[in-house]
């Protein structure tokens, strides 16, 4: 099966000291992105000598130094910088937008609101959202699936499961993970993620596409390309 996984997904580093934050942020990013979680100004800038990312989620109060003299840091390197903080007055902002912040968003926030200001900024990169495996192509950016040029009808949850093996090709990733990436707080069935995974290879079969989703025997799930 050829592999055109052109749109390799998009790298966000998280830097945000609040535990509990960074995991929802974490999570939620998690679904469309590759992420990175650092607690500190300092393992931020150590993050970025070992890769590349292609937009920061930045905190303006961190433990150790300030988030705009980060910013300054980061200024070198081609990534976005969004902003969070608490701090929501207007000196603050300028201040922020100065130092290399592309966008700003004051806590708390909306969630959904942040997603789409994320995915604005990485819009304006200019990569596109498309991972292709063979014959099959997904439009994160649009939620659609085509195989073979048509379209394939997937729920949201399958269309997250099939775009987070998709976009991690080779990786396996166990049960438990997949629940907690798909699930949120809810509480899935026992059998749930087997009657997904069922249920996303049934409907790549009726369009002549098999063995896409492997399962690694006492490990979990795996897309890997057939031709390697």
């Amino acid at each position: 099966m050829e592999n055109r996984q052109h749109a390799v997904r998009e790298r966000i580093l998280i830097v945000e000291d609040d535990q509990r934050l960074a995991a929802a942020l974490d999570a939620e990013l998690g679904r469309a992105y590759e992420t990175e979680v650092a607690f500190t100004g300092r393992d931020a800038l150590i993050a970025f000598t070992k890769r590349p990312f292609d937009l920061v989620v930045l905190d303006l109060n961190l433990p150790d130094m300030d988030g705009i003299e980060v910013a300054e840091q980061l200024r070198e390197h081609d990534t976005a910088i969004l902003m969070l903080t608490a701090r929501a007055d207007v000196h603050s902002r300028v201040v922020g937008l100065y130092a290399g912040a592309n966008d700003y968003v004051a806590k708390p926030f909306d969630m959904q609101e942040l997603l789409a200001r994320v995915y604005a900024q990485l819009r304006r990169r200019g990569r596109e959202l498309v991972v292709e495996l063979g014959p099959i192509s997904l439009s994160l950016a649009d939620q659609v699936c085509t195989v073979h040029g048509e379209d394939l009808p997937l729920t949201a949850l399958e269309f997250r499961l099939l775009a987070m093996l998709m976009g991690n090709l080779g990786r396996v990733f166990a049960k438990a993970t997949i629940e907690d990436r798909l699930y949120d707080d809810r509480v899935p069935s026992s059998n749930a993620v087997e009657v997904l995974v069922s249920r996303v290879r049934a409907k790549l079969e009726s369009k002549g596409v098999g063995s896409v989703i492997v399962n690694v025997r006492g490990l979990g799930y795996v897309v890997r390309d057939a031709t390697r």
